[in-house]
């Protein structure tokens, strides 16, 4: 972040992808143009996606959704026809370390508690329920399985 004469300008980057923004179209175009002497880069416009995070702008908010993100992830682990609910885990759920079968395979399983751990980026609801489902990456049963779906 700098702040110039004219307000500030935030630039994030992530390994190949960056943003460029703040509140002076003029700067803006100062530090792209600037940037694009030393650098090989694309200016995409405005910004719609940023790491599986759709960007949707208007002149009073700005919505950032991973809806997309959802449906590829449901559907990479067959739960597309899952019904939604309004609570994603009961609060003060127990669940036990050694309760039920241990999975074979625990790939998967810490796949999706990977997928739900960047949801809570921008569904902060989901913490709760992810964090008690995390607990169990380590040797996660059938019965943390069924919870986390």
């Amino acid at each position: 972040m700098k702040k110039t004469n004219h307000g500030i300008i935030i630039i994030i980057i992530y390994v190949d992808d960056s943003i460029i923004t703040g509140d002076n179209d003029v700067d803006i175009s100062d530090l792209k143009k600037l940037l694009k002497q030393k650098f090989e880069m694309k200016d995409l416009g405005e910004l719609c996606y940023f790491l599986d995070i759709e960007v949707i702008q208007s002149p009073k908010r700005i919505w950032l959704l991973q809806r997309q993100y959802a449906l590829n992830k449901l559907s990479e682990y067959g739960m597309t026809g899952c019904k939604p609910i309004s609570i994603p885990l009961e609060q003060n759920v127990k669940l036990s370390a050694n309760e039920g079968n241990l999975m074979e395979d625990t790939t998967m399983y810490r796949h999706i508690v990977g997928s739900l751990i960047y949801m809570t980026i921008i569904r902060p609801n989901l913490n709760y329920a992810v964090g008690v489902v995390s607990q169990f990456m380590q040797t996660p049963q059938k019965s943390h399985l069924d919870a986390m779906k």
